[in-house]
């Protein structure tokens, strides 16, 4: 992306990698990493917790013990804005290990009742909070008074290391429950390490048993008030970044479905990889809620199957869209699907992400320790995203599913998907990169930790425009490895505070995974193989678009055809009104109609319908043509034309290709309509002194089903008088079996009911209004027949 030069890729690539060195040292090392150190291990953790459910009543019931880290987000800000991020000394729980154990019990008096037993302890191994719910271990023994209640709490807080000399009683409370009483006591005392802070202290006690007890840390609000705007910024900057997720999310929908509808998406990669999706969640779920198995198998499977789903959505419609937008992006994907691995192009992508994960990490690096030696604002840690490192190996196998999931969501959906949407409207690439930058701020990269939000905006601007000439430049390898990279190792930024630091597994792991990609993409650079000696990939519905633009370029062609042998104009003859309309239909018919005048003495008129639809049908439509015009220059007989014509039909097409024909002759010398019909629609004939409208349909059959005796044998002439203001209309099945949305005809019956409602009209108002009932009719169904009709009306 930055160079072509081999040497210099490499360099860069391992700039990358000292950059991520730095990162770590950065943070490992930085006031506000140390704030949140902790001076005991989970392991102690969890002997002390354990030691105290051991001297419990609750020790010999089968309970199921968890633990997790918390964070008191309150106190965190505070010692970051008024304690110069430095971690105090005395009683301050910044964050805190909860050790549970829970399970169910079965009582005579209540039946099945929940039983709960949690003791918490902060970074400095002080507990902090211990709970015990079990009401039927409750005895019917008391203390005498409330004094010697209150003297058992301050002996219990003494047994935990606190100074009950300088303590009060904020509140005190007692109730009574079946015989045992039950007293609640608030006990308080200035902080050592501020005046704005406050020790808290709850006791519980019933009968005589300490059932519950917690100590905080309060902050003053009446001394201590946060910058209203801290807050208000960061409401905003969610709300806005949800609001662009929800936009993109409608894009994407939206091109789906149109993509969905013209065939334009392929299934067989996206399914793959949402089954990887499927599974990957599934087991990340796992871990979580094992060993709860109902819950992995169920709630695991159905978050894992969303999961795959919206992988299969994302990716189908990111993968088309690019192919149309940006088709090089696909080019080096394509290839490592189809199991091509050593290529040039793969090694540059390699080493490209590392020196994007590096410079974006040492970037993130310098602002947390910018912030912690200026005190610009704040880090605003997520528990569950920076103290899942204490967990243990299981919490480090569930975070590099959840940010393989994560990185796949946000490089396909916004650095892949939109950023294609935004260059096929965006013209201008300098104003498309400023415009997306400005985007990948909005949509959650000033969230990240620094707080407020609106100074991070700013701040991560520049490292914004950065990645949005990246992802401009880039295929998704390289964009998916950076973003895999940076998400995983920012979640690791507290790394240094584990007991044995830079040689825990986590550690190792990140040093194995870097040291791979730099070692790989080293490796891979020096291939001789390069993308341009591999076919392209073309995907299968690209195939069946081409198909279906030959076959539409083919009705097209068929349609040309049509229409330029029809007739262009309307001959003018001597007392008849003559009015003729023809509208094709997407899937091309073989409709057909022509004059044949014979000086001012007779007009002959066809019309017909050639079998079948596309290029054939208008080829067999203009050899019908060529024939009746040739054979009405020798004879203007109706009956000998169609049977003449029948035999050199015969001769010369297939044996499945028919025509449906009526030949009529307006004779204007005998006042007559003479014509025959070859299997074709009826004539219908509309006589000024007749009630209704008639059907004349004389015997024929359509041309090319026979070789010739049968067909001459069969096929009758009709000869109808002509009187002033008789109308005849000639018209195809396009016609009468127009179908309505819901599948009814147009039928016969109603065409003769509108000729004979609007017998004193015109030829071309009758023809407009036929033209306009029939369309009605149909509303918005399809038209798959030509629609074609040729009225004549005698004038006087």
């Amino acid at each position: 992306m930055f160079t072509n030069n081999k040497v210099v890729k490499i360099l860069l690539g391992l700039f990358g990698c000292l950059c991520i060195a730095i990162f770590f040292v950065m943070q490992t090392y930085s006031k506000t990493s140390n704030l949140l150190r902790q001076n005991i291990s989970k392991n102690e953790i969890l002997q002390k917790a354990e030691e105290v459910f051991q001297n419990s009543e609750l020790a010999d019931y089968d309970l199921r013990r968890s633990i997790d880290l918390d964070l008191d987000n309150t106190l965190s800000k505070y010692a970051q804005l008024y304690l110069n991020n430095e971690r105090p000394g005395g009683f301050y729980p910044i964050g805190s290990w909860s050790v549970e154990w829970t399970g169910t019990t079965q009582t005579k008096k209540e039946g099945e009742i929940k039983v709960h037993f949690r003791v918490k302890y902060d970074f400095d191994g002080n507990l902090i909070e211990r709970l015990e719910s079990a009401p039927h271990l409750r005895r019917p023994y008391n203390f005498k008074n409330s004094e010697a209640a209150e003297e058992a709490a301050r002996r219990f807080l003494h047994t935990v290391n606190i100074d009950t000399s300088a303590i009060t009683v904020r509140n005190s409370a007692s109730s009574k429950d079946d015989r045992v009483l039950i007293y609640d006591f608030s006990f308080s005392k200035p902080s050592s390490i501020s005046t704005d802070l406050r020790e808290s202290y709850e006791v519980n006690i019933a009968g005589r048993r300490i059932t519950n007890y917690s100590a905080r840390l309060i902050v003053d609000s009446d001394k201590v008030i946060f910058p209203k705007i801290h807050q208000t910024s960061k409401t905003v900057s969610i709300i806005i970044a949800i609001a662009i997720w929800f936009i993109i999310g409608l894009f994407l929908i939206g091109v789906f479905i149109k993509r969905l509808r013209h065939d334009e998406l392929e299934f067989k990669r996206a399914c793959w990889l949402g089954l990887t999706g499927f599974i990957i969640m599934w087991l990340a779920m796992a871990i979580e809620i094992f060993p709860q198995w109902a819950g992995m198998v169920l709630a695991g499977g159905l978050i894992g199957l969303f999961t795959g789903l919206g992988l299969i959505l994302v990716y189908s419609v990111t993968d088309s869209l690019n192919r149309d937008v940006w088709r090089e992006k696909e080019v080096l994907p394509d290839i490592i699907v189809r199991g091509f691995l050593r290529v040039k192009e793969m090694g540059a992508a390699i080493l490209d992400s590392l020196f994007v994960s590096g410079l974006t990490l040492l970037t993130f690096g310098l602002l947390f320790w910018l912030n912690g030696q200026l005190n610009l604002g704040f880090i605003d840690f997520d528990a569950d995203d920076h103290f899942w490192i204490f967990q243990g190996n299981l919490a480090l196998l569930k975070n590099i599913f959840h940010t393989l999931i994560g990185s796949l969501y946000i490089g396909l959906v916004l650095l892949s998907f939109w950023f294609a949407y935004l260059k096929s409207k965006v013209r201008s690439n300098k104003i498309l990169i400023i415009l997306f930058a400005v985007l990948i701020n909005l949509a959650g990269l000033h969230l990240y930790q620094i707080r407020p939000t609106y100074m991070a905006f700013f701040l991560l601007l520049p490292l914004a425009c950065f990645w949005s000439y990246y992802a401009f430049k880039s295929n998704f390898i390289s964009i998916f490895l950076s973003l895999f990279t940076v998400n995983f190792f920012l979640k690791l930024s507290l790394i240094g505070n584990l007991p044995n630091g830079f040689f825990s597994i986590p550690m190792i792991f990140s040093a194995t995974f870097i040291l791979i990609l730099f070692a790989s993409g080293t490796y891979l650079i020096h291939s001789k193989a390069t993308a341009k000696d591999f076919e392209h990939y073309v995907p299968e519905y690209v195939g069946r678009i081409a198909e279906r633009e030959r076959f539409l370029k083919e009705l097209e062609i068929a349609r040309t055809v049509q229409l330029r042998f029809l007739p262009q104009s309307i001959p003018e003859f001597p007392h008849l009104d003559i009015a003729c309309v023809c509208k094709p239909a997407m899937e091309v018919g073989g409709d057909y109609y022509d004059f044949m005048p014979n000086g001012n003495d007779s007009l002959g008129i066809v019309i017909g319908d050639v079998s079948g639809k596309g290029v054939s049908a208008a080829f067999y439509m203009t050899m019908a043509k060529g024939i009746i015009k040739t054979l009405s220059k020798s004879t203007s007989n109706p009956k000998e034309i169609l049977t003449r014509m029948n035999e050199i039909f015969y001769e010369n097409a297939p044996k499945d290709v028919f025509i449906s024909v009526i030949y009529g002759l307006f004779d204007k010398e005998n006042s007559q309509l003479v014509f025959a019909r070859a299997g074709h629609n009826p004539v219908i004939v509309c006589k000024k002194m007749a009630k209704k409208p008639e059907f004349l349909k004389p015997n024929g059959l359509a041309i090319g089903l026979e070789k010739g005796p049968l067909f001459s044998q069969t096929i009758e002439e009709a000869t109808i008088p002509m009187e002033k203001d008789d109308i005849f209309v000639f018209f195809t099945d396009g016609v009468s079996e127009a179908m309505n949305k819901n599948g009814d005809e147009f039928g016969e019956e109603r065409l003769q009911q509108i000729i004979s409602q609007n017998g004193q009209c015109s030829a071309d108002d009758l023809v407009n209004k036929i033209a306009w009932e029939v369309k009605k009719f149909m509303g918005k169904a399809k038209q798959h027949d030509d629609i074609t009709m040729v009225v004549v009306k005698v004038a006087g």
